[in-house]
């Protein structure tokens, strides 16, 4: 993969508050570069996008995933798989049957990973990018 390296951006130290506010250069507390927040292992690391609905309201249709394959799986953690053919994106969790692939949303059932199931876990979702415009 042939990452774009960005140019690091100003990162304020106040938290913003979705209320009237400014910002000034005086606020600036360092600078952020997204490669060294999410790019820290560039070899394991890569970007898909979200289809559907099954993870609403985290996951919403056509974000794009930053998925580590790095990032040991465990309890909780949300994830890019193979399952039986398809590539989707749930929670794993890790019950006493077994491991649950869990929807965040209410309207999509859970699916419970049968011996017959075939998984591959292609890598843990570390962050995400949303166009708002």
């Amino acid at each position: 993969m042939n990452a774009e390296i960005l140019p690091k951006a100003p990162y304020y130290s106040s938290i913003v508050s979705c209320g009237l506010f400014g910002i000034a250069d005086d606020f600036t507390e360092n600078y952020l570069s997204l490669d060294e927040k999410y790019l820290t292992n560039k070899e394991s690391t890569f970007f898909v996008r979200a289809g559907g609905d099954s993870m609403l309201p985290e996951i919403k249709p056509n974000d794009i995933l930053i998925v580590d394959r790095s990032i040991k799986l465990t309890h909780g953690c949300i994830a890019t798989f193979y399952l039986n053919g398809s590539a989707i994106c749930k929670q794993y969790l890790k019950i006493p049957s077994g491991i649950l692939l869990h929807s965040l949303n209410p309207d999509h059932k859970d699916i419970h990973i049968k011996d017959d199931d075939e998984l591959q876990l292609f890598g843990v979702v570390i962050g995400l990018a949303r166009d708002f415009h």
